[in-house]
């Protein structure tokens, strides 16, 4: 390719690159907020498990038909915000592609936690739609109690759906991390700094999570999701977009 060629190919990477970088951002910074209006419970909140004399099983039976009624209420939330999920994996993906050919200069460095970056966005776009499958149900109504047995059968299935979406959501947040952290090296000093922090935020959030400390947990997604991530992730587009334009 001559010199015009490869000039032109830049350009149209540092484009696709600003494109997807505030694709990305726009998409983590919305369902960021979207979770969190469910979280802090600003939408109904998750029934809580009652004990009474009718029986365990009629007991359990109460309050997944409750539970059931509660997603069923704010199934537009959990559609967009695991809908923009996956959009916004997607194009961190392009990001990361983009910045391979436009400042990799074939160097295993870059090119390596790029890839991993690229995995950890495939783990969360996977996190989300494993736990949007089950929107099918939650649209549903006239859950009922009766048999016992129908109903905690499927409560039980979706405890282990909504298990494994978000330990693939952990894994993802620890992925993007290391990615992050190990490109840190490669960027400037602003940069750099937005890359630690946000990865410093993931593993935050993935702690607490696992530790059931959910103030810590809104807090640091609300930092991670809606601040930091956005600010690198439009950061890193348009520096690949002012480096091309120099060419021009």
């Amino acid at each position: 390719m001559n010199e015009v060629g490869v000039s032109q190919s830049r350009q149209e990477w540092g484009r696709a690159a600003l494109l997807a970088a505030t694709v990305s951002a726009a998409g983590v910074f919305a369902q960021t907020l979207l979770f969190l209006v469910d979280a802090v419970e600003i939408l109904p909140g998750n029934p809580p498990f009652r004990e009474t004399g009718a029986g365990r099983d009629v007991d359990l039976a109460a309050f997944f038909v409750a539970l059931a009624e509660r997603q069923h209420d704010i199934a537009w939330n959990i559609a967009l915000r695991d809908v923009l999920g996956p959009i916004a994996a997607i194009a961190l993906i392009v990001l990361a592609r983009a910045w391979v050919r436009l400042r990799g200069d074939g160097r295993a460095g870059v090119e390596s936690w790029a890839l991993v970056i690229s995995i950890g966005a495939l783990l969360k776009a996977l996190a989300d739609l494993v736990y949007v499958s089950q929107l099918g149900l939650w649209r549903d109504t006239g859950f009922t109690a009766e048999p016992p047995a129908d109903i905690i059968a499927v409560g039980r299935t979706s405890e282990a759906i909504t298990d494994l979406a978000d330990h693939l959501e952990y894994a993802a947040f620890l992925t993007l991390a290391a990615g992050l952290a190990g490109l840190a090296v490669h960027l400037g000093r602003r940069l750099r700094l937005l890359a630690l922090a946000t990865a410093l935020g993931l593993v935050v959030s993935t702690v607490a999570a696992l530790t059931r400390s959910e103030a810590v947990y809104d807090i640091a997604s609300l930092l991670t999701g809606a601040l930091l991530a956005p600010a690198l992730l439009l950061g890193l587009g348009r520096s690949l977009a002012r480096s091309t334009a120099v060419l021009r």
